[in-house]
């Protein structure tokens, strides 16, 4: 299969080292491991960033999925990568809230067994395209959870998760807007804002248009891990009441940006009262029916 260098939600960051020539010394193998993990306190470290995306966020059975991956190197020097093998990356797909993987793209192919490396200049990036075939038997209608990383060594740089959904009916009007959210970063710290970039899409060829009943066009529900909702961007604020028709044209797409400002609601209460742990991020149209995107999750920590 010929592997295309090309992608696109959320990200996980590594340190990786910066040697000034190609050259893998045994003897170095112990002082470059114990660097990277040194990674916030040396300069001579780059930081990469991984970001995977689905050309789609809903699918047929047996329709292809098309997977991009994009590695950035966000930093001022040069990232270089090392791999023991011929393969540069990897992603499994698993179902909503499952452990065990369905699929994995790693595992009906064979890669060259050598050294190689990989060479990304400051501020630019590797791009990476694949698709999830049906060697491991066709998905199933549900949702699903993709997980993606670089296979370089010694620590692969995990992407953060992304989603999509595999339905058997029809696209419905409602459906066919599709809603994607996603957070400036993964891992916050208490009381910190949260940034939210909404994207509503038309995905059919024809105009489409949905029903409002007030001026909210999108809103937005953060909910803890037992599922109670801590903030909604709706909540305190006022919209006029009257019905609309808002209209996707062809291909048309609208944005909208959101912000938590890391409190839970009523806004009297104090940043502290946040626990550490695991929040879901849901972004919905407000619309009659509502279309609503498929949760993305963040840490936050003291």
């Amino acid at each position: 299969m010929k592997t295309k260098v090309f992608l696109g939600t959320a990200v996980a960051l590594l340190a990786v080292s910066v040697p000034t020539a190609p050259v893998f010394a045994r003897s170095k193998a112990k002082n470059n491991h114990h660097s990277i993990n040194k990674a916030a306190r040396s300069a001579v470290h780059s930081w990469v960033t991984l970001t995977a995306s689905t050309d789609q966020k809903i699918y047929t059975p047996g329709q292809p999925i098309q997977v991009r991956l994009k590695a950035t190197n966000t930093h001022k020097r040069g990232a270089f990568l090392r791999f023991t093998s011929g393969q540069r990356f990897d992603f499994s797909v698993y179902p909503l809230n499952k452990k065990e993987a369905v699929y994995t793209w790693s595992a009906s192919r064979m890669f060259l067994q050598a050294l190689g490396s990989l060479w990304i200049k400051p501020g630019q990036s590797q791009n990476f395209e694949a698709a999830v075939g049906d060697e491991m038997g066709q998905l199933k209608p549900g949702k699903y959870r993709l997980l993606a990383r670089l296979t370089n060594s010694p620590r692969p740089i995990v992407a953060s998760p992304i989603y999509f959904e595999v339905s058997n009916q029809k696209v419905s009007q409602s459906e066919s807007v599709s809603v994607t959210a996603q957070t400036d970063k993964t891992t916050y710290k208490v009381g910190e804002p949260v940034h939210i970039e909404v994207v509503a899409a038309n995905l059919t060829g024809k105009e489409q248009r949905l029903q409002f009943e007030g001026g909210l066009d999108c809103d937005v529900v953060i909910s803890d891990e037992s599922g109670r909702p801590i903030w909604t961007y709706g909540a305190n604020l006022r919209f006029i009441r009257a019905l609309g028709e808002v209209t996707w044209q062809k291909g048309e797409t609208k944005n909208y940006t959101r912000t938590w400002d890391g409190i839970a609601l009523p806004q009297e209460t104090v940043p502290t009262t946040l626990k550490s742990g695991r929040y879901s991020v849901q972004a919905f149209l407000a619309s009659t029916p509502q279309v609503k995107a498929l949760p993305i999750y963040i840490q936050i920590t003291r």
